[in-house]
C-alpha cells in the first residue's frame, strides 16, 4: 500500500493505493474517513487499483472548521483522482451514504472523471413521499446535539460514538456534516444527462430503510438498475467479502464495450 497526499483548496487530502488495474475510488460516507474501507479494498485489489483518502478535516487530512460543502466535497474527489492516475484521471467511483451524495455531486459535475458509479445507501431525503418529516427529524437530531450532546443525538440516529474512528469524528460528524448532507438533494438530472453508466444500492439487512427507499427512487429517476447488497449500511465493514464480490459483479456489468 502507498500513501500520497494533494494539496487542494487549502487543505492536504492523504490517500492509500492499493493493487493493480483500473482505477476504483471509494468515498467514504459522513464521519468516516479511509480505514473504514480497509477490508473492502484489500478485497478488490487484485483486480483494481483501490483508492481510499481522508475526505478533508477527517483522520489524516486537514482542512478549516467549516461546514459540509457538498459542491467542494466532489472537487476534493476529483483531485484525489487526478493525483492518483494524473495519465488518465479517470476512476471506477463507489460511494456510501454520505460519500454517495459526493459520488452523485461527483458525475453531475465533473463526469469527465468518471467512467462508472454506484452508489450505496445516499440518504436524498427530499426525494421521499415523507420528506417533510423526514428533514424535521433531521433538525431534530441536531438540536439534539446541540442542547444535549453527541451521545442523545446519535441515538436518535440508532447510532453511537463507537460507530465512528474516533470520538472528535462523532463530534463532527454531528456539528459540520450530518444536517447540510441531510438537507442536500442529488442533480439526478444532470447524472443522468452524464450518460455514465449508474447503479443504486441497499444493503439487503436495511431493505425498508428511508436510505433504502431513497435508493430506489434513485434508480427510478435514473433509470438504472437497484441491487441489494449484503449486509446493513456498513455491510462493506461487516461483511467485506460478500460485499465486495457483488461489487465487482455490478462494475463489470456497467462497463461500457
Amino acid at each position: 500500500m502507498g500513501t500520497h497526499t494533494v494539496r487542494h483548496e487549502g487543505a492536504d487530502l492523504t490517500y492509500d493505493l492499493r493493487g493493480a488495474g483500473p482505477l476504483l475510488l471509494l468515498i467514504a460516507g459522513l464521519g468516516g474517513d479511509a480505514t473504514r474501507y480497509a477490508g473492502l479494498a484489500e478485497q478488490l485489489s487484485d483486480d483494481y487499483t483501490v483508492v481510499t483518502y481522508d475526505r478533508r478535516r477527517t483522520g489524516r487530512s486537514t482542512g478549516r472548521d467549516t461546514d459540509f460543502d457538498l459542491a467542494q466535497q466532489a472537487r476534493d474527489a476529483a483531485a484525489v483522482i487526478r493525483s492518483a492516475r494524473p495519465a488518465t484521471a479517470r476512476a471506477v467511483v463507489f460511494g456510501q451514504g454520505g460519500g454517495g451524495s459526493i459520488a452523485f455531486e461527483l458525475a453531475a459535475h465533473q463526469p469527465d472523471v468518471v467512467t462508472e458509479l454506484v452508489v450505496h445507501d445516499a440518504p436524498s431525503l427530499a426525494l421521499l413521499p415523507d420528506a417533510p418529516q423526514r428533514l424535521a427529524f433531521a433538525r431534530q437530531v441536531r438540536t439534539t446535539y446541540t442542547q444535549r450532546g453527541a451521545v442523545p443525538a446519535l441515538e436518535l440516529l440508532g447510532a453511537s460514538p463507537a460507530d465512528f474512528p474516533e470520538p472528535a469524528a462523532a463530534d463532527y460528524f454531528l456539528r459540520r456534516e450530518f444536517l447540510p448532507i441531510a438537507l442536500s438533494t442529488p442533480d439526478l438530472d444532470a447524472v443522468r444527462r452524464t450518460g455514465i453508466p449508474v447503479v443504486t444500492a441497499a444493503g439487503a439487512g436495511n431493505r425498508d430503510a428511508c436510505h433504502a427507499q431513497a435508493a430506489r427512487l434513485q434508480a427510478e429517476h435514473l433509470a438504472c438498475r437497484y441491487v441489494e447488497f449484503p449486509g446493513d449500511h456498513l455491510g462493506f465493514v461487516s461483511e467485506p467479502g460478500p460485499f465486495a464480490d457483488a461489487l465487482a459483479k455490478e462494475l463489470a456489468g456497467l462497463r461500457r464495450p
